[in-house]
């Protein structure tokens, strides 16, 4: 039987923007959506080529903007900065038609606010809500915070970069909140609270995602370091030696065995894992020429590709998600036409899995001028073996694709990520990959160094000894990046389970690194940081001495115990328990079995669960002070 834990993937736009004929914008710009203030405001979308699109921001002056659309329909306008604003208002959006037999298009977008707006991204224990933290009850008494909004992207995952993404904006009250990310929602509640203004969370994760699967391209071929993750995946992304004969209009496939159509491999005879490719031929009227065509074909596990007329109309890989492709007009002709579908399936049942009202094809301007494609299809089994697939959230440069790409670049104030515990058998990788991934969202913002504030991974026990204590540091490494800033979350976290509950905690210290950098708030953000390490040698033998420095002191343990989860080693590179004493701003370290000390670690355990702290209550993370080399070195 078949758990699905998330879905996979969203309907591909794979189409031009001109395939649409109206007026429109893309989903993050919908009802309840906060702008970003103290910056220009860039709004864009499609209409028809050349034509004059006016922006306009109801109720605030001089938050009117007018533009021409390109040759292909594109167009972008920037709002002047404004003020925050809790006072809900309409975005009004039209078409400014030059001829008067052209009709004049209008969106309007309601209940805008304007304040503050973060991305919101990374794998699971960004992606939980309150609900999965059993934290549903929390609060939600008194959630009704219409000045915290959220848009939760639909998860995604595509080999091309989409102008568009499915998700909404809703306001946060007692009845949304359950579904709202927790770590999001508790970082975007203080801020709300604190700053007394709209705040705006752009909720966009995939639990067990990989960091390579938000980085663009480019930048994962550009450096030595990350090529080998694009070598892995040729295996999978190579394309069927059958694509280019079975959907071209010219093929023989009167050999082909007739199904009926919706049903699943299994009941046509073919229980299998792999793909089954299904043409239908058609008669199209003359009435359909110029006009945009929908072939609908109801939900497909797990994916599909679509071709009309040996066109590609679309690709879905989402085993839920009913097929809604959008044939361009310029293509549509009267007479014979062929759509041709290639249905792979991973795993479980496979095949056309909705209803027969939902397979058909017509205009999109006329839903009731349509013809069922229920019914007698063609179908031949591929020849082609089945590799085992990378999983969707692992593609290199597909989440970002499908899930960064088309929010950019609307005006943000910085970012706030949870992610890492599916690179760490690769954590000596990650040192390069993550700030390379950090750099490529503010080259493509355009925005400059905008804040980016992320989660070090929590105690757990992965049965790999050093990997997750290398992962953490090479998380860290990030922060040579300037206008970063790490949350630790060793004091936590669960070493039994790999989503610990305790989101508040961690969204709380999201908000206080905001605070502190971003808004100027006076409140201590960062723990104590090790600052020089040396030994001294007395009458006795020999002391590591740690001196530490930051804000946040002096040091002192959470528990009011001695300092746990140090250990030290000599040149053997052998690491023993260590002796620890606290000293203001010093920890000094000794063993009985270690006579001359050279190098100290703390919280060095995949599951170390430390108790040093600052007198903030931030507790110090895990460090080391020897440069040996890493065990997840050269793994590519």
């Amino acid at each position: 039987m078949r758990i699905r834990h998330a879905v996979l993937i969203c309907v591909s736009f794979l189409l031009a923007p001109t395939a649409w004929a109206e007026l429109r914008v893309p989903s993050i710009f919908s009802d309840h959506m906060v702008l970003q203030r103290g910056q220009e405001v860039p709004i864009w979308g499609w209409a028809h080529p050349r034509e004059h699109v006016q922006v306009t921001l109801q109720g605030v002056d001089g938050a009117s903007q007018r533009v021409r659309a390109d040759a292909e329909g594109r167009w972008m306008v920037r709002l002047g900065s404004m003020p925050a604003s809790a006072t809900p208002r309409d975005v009004v959006i039209r078409t400014m038609p030059e001829s008067a037999n052209v009709q004049q298009e209008e969106v309007v977008i309601h209940d805008v606010l304007v304040g503050e707006v973060w991305v919101c991204s990374g794998q699971s224990n960004m992606q939980w809500t309150l609900a999965w933290c059993e934290q549903d009850d929390i609060d939600m008494a008194t959630a009704d915070h219409d000045q915290l909004r959220m848009f939760t992207a639909t998860r995604a995952s595509l080999p091309e970069p989409q102008d568009d993404l499915t998700g909404s904006w809703v306001p946060c009250n007692r009845e949304t909140a359950p579904e709202l990310s927790a770590v999001a929602y508790y970082f975007g509640r203080e801020l709300q609270r604190e700053l007394d203004v709209p705040v705006g969370l752009i909720h966009t994760s995939w639990g067990g995602s990989t960091a390579e699967a938000w980085t663009t391209r480019p930048s994962l071929e550009a450096m030595e370091e990350t090529r080998p993750i694009l070598d892995r995946f040729k295996g999978v992304d190579r394309e069927d030696p059958d694509t280019e004969a079975f959907s071209s209009i010219t093929f023989d496939d009167t050999k082909w065995r007739t199904v009926n159509l919706p049903s699943l491999f299994a009941d046509q005879g073919h229980d299998i894992d792999g793909s089954i490719w299904y043409r239908r031929h058609l008669d199209l009227p003359a009435s359909w020429v110029g006009r945009d065509i929908q072939v609908s074909l109801g939900p497909i596990d797990d994916a599909d590709r679509t071709w009309f007329d040996g066109l590609l109309i679309g690709e879905t890989g989402n085993w839920q998600a009913p097929r809604n492709y959008v044939v361009p007009a310029s293509v549509v002709k009267a007479g014979p036409t062929i759509l041709t579908v290639r249905v792979t399936d991973y795993q479980g049942p496979g095949g056309f899995k909705g209803k027969a009202d939902q397979m058909h094809i017509g205009p999109v301007d006329d839903p009731e001028d349509r013809r069922s494609l229920a019914g007698p299809w063609l179908m031949k089994v591929s020849e082609r073996p089945l590799a085992r697939p990378m999983p969707e959230n692992h593609r290199p440069a597909h989440l970002y694709n499908a899930m960064i790409h088309p929010i950019v670049p609307y005006g943000i104030q910085g970012a706030i990520w949870y992610q890492g515990e599916s690179n760490v058998s690769r954590a000596d990788q990650y040192s390069t990959l993550f700030p390379a991934m950090i750099e490529d969202w503010r080259r493509v913002w355009g925005e400059g160094d905008f804040a980016f504030y992320f989660v070090q991974i929590a105690p757990y026990n992965y049965g790999r000894p050093l990997e997750c204590a290398e992962l953490r540091e090479a998380q860290a490494d990030a922060l040579r990046l300037p206008a970063t800033g790490m949350v630790v979350t060793m004091d936590v976290g669960n070493p039994k389970d790999i989503h610990p509950r305790a989101k508040e905690p961690v969204g709380h210290r999201l908000a206080l690194l905001a605070r502190k950098d971003v808004y100027g708030h006076d409140v201590e953000a960062r723990a104590p940081t090790l600052l020089e390490a040396k030994t001294i040698r007395n009458g006795t033998g020999a002391v590591m001495v740690l001196e530490f420095h930051g804000g946040c002191m002096p040091l002192k343990t959470l528990d009011g115990g001695a300092p746990t989860h140090f250990q030290i080693a000599g040149e053997d590179r052998v690491f023993h328990p260590a002796q620890v004493t606290i000293e203001g701003d010093r920890v000094l370290l000794t063993s009985d079995q270690v006579a001359a000390p050279v190098a100290a670690r703390h919280g060095w355990d995949d599951d170390a669960e430390p108790n040093l702290a600052g007198a903030c209550g931030l507790p110090v993370g895990p460090f080391r002070t020897d440069s040996w080399p890493r065990v997840t070195k050269d793994r590519w």
